[in-house]
């Protein structure tokens, strides 16, 4: 199992996950350009990537997904709500297959399981991959931590989630309120406390590792975001497991299990 975020927050979000033979890019927000540089700074040929998993259509996260996949005939998994949201239908792609909502998706070796979450988006997801013996979780963009969302991510091996603001920074920053009010709704981001209580209900001992992503870049600091996950971890009895803090601009240390 290799896990690798290749960015993560507001200037993009795009993971690698390779799983039982299978590699998979959870989110293409960089640019298709981007998306080939910084996989092939891995080693891993563009070409050789199984699929694209969209969560939703914010472009963040779907930026990079027509070119990338028409130039490497990378098919793109997501909702027919998704599909359209993004204005674009299944020939903008070398090939689009819909991302079931009731039932797993089987990707080679690897299981995808998709969840609902709270955004404001047409109909945002995130994702549980299974192979290997392992669960690996995904699930950024959602203003709180629904019972569903906690159900799934429970007992994962590799967890990212978001960590997105620090409360007092995002009230006494530079936003307009509007703004502020859409980051902290119940369809908005998480914040550093809302994060540690996700992990709190989530993680085990059995957790191998933990990336917080998506940070605010004026409303948060690492530093935070460290300390809070990792008491929430130590509490949770998953002390052990290595933490990660997702960086924006370049593919954060890889976890391999």
């Amino acid at each position: 199992m290799r896990f690798v975020p290749l960015g993560s927050g507001s200037s993009g979000n795009a993971t690698l996950v390779e799983l039982d033979g299978t590699r998979v890019l959870i989110d293409a927000g960089l640019s298709a350009r981007a998306l080939g540089q910084r996989l092939n700074a891995l080693g891993v040929a563009p070409d050789s990537i199984d699929a694209i998993l969209l969560s939703h259509e914010h472009q963040d996260h779907c930026r990079g997904a027509e070119r990338f996949s028409r130039g490497h005939g990378v098919p793109v998994i997501c909702s027919h709500a998704t599909l359209e949201a993004m204005n674009r239908s299944p020939t903008h792609f070398a090939r689009w297959l819909p991302l079931p909502e009731d039932r797993e998706l089987d990707l080679g070796g690897a299981r995808v399981e998709a969840f609902p979450v709270p955004h404001d988006a047409a109909r945002p997801v995130g994702f549980v991959l299974h192979g290997e013996g392992l669960r690996v979780g995904v699930a950024t963009d959602m203003g709180h931590a629904t019972t569903l969302a906690l159900h799934r991510l429970r007992g994962c091996h590799v967890l990212m989630i978001e960590s997105n603001y620090d409360p007092a920074m995002l009230q006494n920053g530079p936003y307009p309120w509007q703004l502020k009010q859409r980051v902290s709704s119940r369809t908005g981001h998480l914040s550093n406390l809302q994060a540690a209580a996700l992990l709190g209900h989530a993680v085990d001992s059995q957790c191998c590792a933990v990336v917080m992503a998506h940070l605010s870049e004026r409303n948060n600091r690492p530093d935070l975001v460290r300390r809070s996950a990792a008491n929430a971890l130590a509490r949770a009895g998953a002390g052990r497991a290595a933490l990660r803090i997702a960086r924006p601009r370049r593919p954060t240390p890889e976890i391999r299990l």
